[in-house]
């Protein structure tokens, strides 16, 4: 029998995802708090529980991809009472490590299995199926996950245990996020100082720094605008978990804390549903106080 998939959250990540997944020939039931956020891939095939408890009884796994914990915890419980024993829990959101940890151990007191499994990369990656899914987890729950990650994903790495594919998912958040916040301090320094932003982006496309991530926000920076891939919100809450669980290992990360504070002032100046490549807006401010 075909595994029955729920996804949890049809926000931009958990849109794409659930699409893929349909397209793919997955029965898959989705529960998202606005209902009509469903309601293209409810035409494309989906099923739409009206309860969390609802979508838990009818599927034999559950993605969630929601946007932290709180999120997490006002939806998940309520369908892991439902689920049958044995029902796998694949969390793609991001959270902290220790998050991740405490999850399991409830979900495990269920007799309800779970997967760490954040993913880097953002709305077009998920839409492609190319996502990179971090996975923490027992080896036999990966692979019950595979045929669906090989779905999502072009690549699946197994991090270690619970816990540790939310470590890895702040780790390349911490770099994302710094050299996001240095493309956009690079681009403020040289545009004050009589540089015009085609040059400073055809110097950097032919150079050892070229990469997607500057390739791929080029146009924001052009345009002025930046519509959200990944929302600026969602960089600054990660950010928070990154230093909160760098404070708790012991590592030292001057640079993204003094990052994660600016995203933190995006986020107050209204900032939050733009990309992260917004921070850019944040930087002008600063230097026009």
């Amino acid at each position: 029998m075909e595994m029955r998939i729920g996804v949890i959250g049809v926000g931009i990540m958990g849109r794409a995802l659930a699409a893929n997944l349909l397209a793919a020939g997955y029965p898959v039931t989705l529960f998202n708090r606005t209902r009509a956020a469903c309601a293209a891939l409810e035409e494309a095939g989906a099923k739409v529980a009206d309860t969390p408890a609802e979508l838990g009884r009818n599927c034999d796994a559950v993605i969630v991809m929601l946007t932290g914990p709180e999120a997490i915890d006002a939806l998940l419980w309520q369908a892991a009472g439902a689920m049958a024993p044995g029902t796998l829990v694949i969390n793609m959101s991001t959270v902290s490590p220790a998050y991740a940890r405490a999850a399991a151990a409830r979900l495990a007191g269920l007799g309800l299995r779970y997967l760490d499994a954040p993913v880097s990369g953002s709305k077009k990656p998920a839409e492609e199926g190319s996502l990179v899914i971090l996975a923490g987890g027992e080896v036999a729950d990966l692979t019950t996950a595979e045929p669906l990650f090989t779905v999502l994903g072009k690549k699946t790495v197994h991090c270690g245990a619970v816990g540790q594919g939310s470590t890895m998912k702040l780790a390349v958040n911490l770099l994302l996020g710094v050299m996001m916040e240095g493309y956009a301090e690079m681009v403020q320094f040289g545009l004050r100082g009589g540089l015009a932003l085609e040059t400073m982006q055809a110097v950097v496309a032919n150079g050892p720094l070229n990469n997607g991530l500057f390739q791929l926000k080029e146009g924001m920076f052009r345009d002025g605008d930046f519509p959200p891939q990944f929302p600026l919100k969602h960089m600054a809450k990660d950010m928070r978990f990154l230093c909160e669980t760098a404070a708790e290992s012991g590592a030292a990360v001057p640079c993204a804390s003094r990052v994660s504070e600016l995203y933190q002032q995006g986020e107050a100046l209204g900032l939050g549903d733009r990309d992260f490549a917004a921070v850019a807006q944040v930087l002008e401010r600063l230097g026009n106080a």
